[in-house]
């Protein structure tokens, strides 16, 4: 098989985090924080972190402000070894950013996130054929008209189009038919289906032409479908768990990070070892506070397989 540019592209969100940790969370109260930083975020971008600790060679396409935080988070991403020649600098424009409040003895993180004042990437805003020599390109809900051009442009490739559907709504469903592996969010399986039956979402993604679908379950673990079986998987343990923030984000990157190894070993890819593979790595992401503090190296992974 001929060598590609990129192992893996990321195509969505991408912002600045503001992590407190606290007693508790509160609610109509105020509580003392514990500790505080700040870190990049986002589910394609940290999906692309993650694949670049991994040892993949990666680009983002995504859009930013001018600003003190797009500049801090363009200089997080490339010194991941992130390509970011495809991230757009709005003038004048606020960046995205993100506040995430994890409980201190849990772990567990409520965020509320905001894409400040950049716009959208239209489909003229890109030229797709610039990265579409990619052996996966992964999509959140961000940038709907780019990423239906570029899912197009890497298909017409040979590439294999992923995409993270966390939030149910217009704009992610309007995706579904440009992907071929599909990993929902338990709140986009609910709303897709009606109910909490996350089997049922997984056939439904299949009938809407996912080759692969399956739903991330949180402390559950994860299930996933070739159209044959269907695998259910339990987290990985790690003690003492600091902080969930982006473990589904990691999961994502670290699923497509095996899914690639297999294509450019030119084997079938398993859908097993890619669970099992993004599992490792999800946990192990949970061993300290931010979304990518604690994203393993592919050295770190393989210790433990």
């Amino acid at each position: 098989m001929r060598e590609r540019t990129y192992d893996f592209v990321g195509l969505g969100y991408g912002g600045m985090d503001t992590y407190c940790v606290l007693p508790r969370i509160p609610l109509d109260d105020k509580v003392q924080i514990q500790s505080m930083f700040r870190q990049g975020g986002g589910p394609a971008s940290t999906a692309t972190v993650a694949a670049a600790r991994l040892g993949l060679r990666t680009a983002l396409v995504s859009a930013t402000g001018d600003d003190a935080d797009g500049q801090e988070i363009l200089h997080q991403l490339a010194a991941e070894g992130i390509d970011t020649r495809f991230v757009q600098v709005q003038t004048g424009a606020a960046s995205p950013v993100a506040y995430c409040w994890i409980d201190a003895a849990s772990g567990s993180r409520s965020i509320a996130w905001s894409l400040g004042t950049v716009a959208y990437l239209d489909a003229k805003d890109i030229d797709p054929t610039a990265f579409s020599d990619t052996y996966a390109l992964h999509l959140d809900s961000h940038h709907p008209a780019a990423a239906i051009q570029a899912a197009a442009a890497v298909r017409a490739g040979g590439g294999t189009v992923f995409l993270d559907a966390g939030t149910y709504n217009d704009r992610t469903c309007s995706l579904l038919p440009s992907c071929d592996v599909v990993i929902a969010s338990e709140p986009f399986a609910r709303g897709l289906v009606g109910r909490d039956d996350p089997a049922a979402a997984i056939r439904s993604l299949h009938e809407r032409g996912a080759k692969w679908a399956g739903v991330t379950l949180g402390k559950q673990g994860s299930m996933m479908s070739d159209g044959r079986e269907t695998i259910t998987l339990p987290i990985h343990p790690v003690e003492p768990i600091v902080d969930t923030t982006g473990a589904g984000d990691v999961y994502h990157g670290a699923f497509v990070t095996r899914y690639v190894d297999f294509v450019k070993a030119g084997q079938t890819p398993e859908l097993r070892e890619c669970m099992q593979f993004a599992t490792v790595v999800a946990g192990l992401k949970c061993r300290a506070l931010g979304g990518r503090t604690a994203i393993p190296t592919r050295a770190e992974v393989d210790v433990l397989r």
